[in-house]
């Protein structure tokens, strides 16, 4: 019999991330989260781009590593020397320190990739403002709160 949790911390991102309705499985007596490592990520991936706070230093290379780009790819893409994305993602739950049109210039080509890998229509919408939040101290990203479930197939 599989429990489920309601809600399920996910924390391998160097970040927090709520996850909904998690099936654990048991595996030798140990229970374990039933997830898609895939999904998660992808789905992390467009919530942070809805997010209207701040990127901070895991979430930039919870991106990048995600695009699966070299520092000096997204460097060229967005403006930035390779050496301070470096000293940016090193900065952990701290605000990365790129300004409004650099952060913009990120979150449309992690759009842009994503939009490119999928070949597919869906409804995402880009937080594009100048009137992001500061990066609170240890909040979990909460997927449902930043990412609209309508337009994401389960399979």
């Amino acid at each position: 019999m599989s429990k489920i949790l309601e809600t399920y911390t996910f924390k391998g991102f160097g970040f927090d991330v709520l996850l909904k309705n998690v099936v654990l499985k048991s595996v030798h007596g140990e229970e374990y989260p039933d997830i898609n490592m895939n999904e998660v990520k992808l789905s992390t991936a467009k919530a942070l781009l809805n997010s209207k706070q701040r990127i901070n230093g895991y979430q930039l290379k919870f991106l990048r590593t995600f695009l699966r780009m070299s520092f000096d790819d997204v460097s060229n893409k967005i403006h930035v020397p390779a050496s301070t994305l470096r000293s940016w993602e090193n900065k952990g739950t701290e605000f990365t320190g790129l300004t409004i049109d650099q952060e913009k210039a990120f979150r449309i080509l992690v759009i842009n990739t994503i939009l490119e890998s999928e070949k597919s229509q869906y409804g995402l919408n880009l937080t594009l403002t100048k009137e992001f939040t500061s990066p609170k101290k240890q909040t979990a990203l909460d997927l449902e709160a930043n990412l609209d479930y309508s337009f994401v197939s389960n399979g």
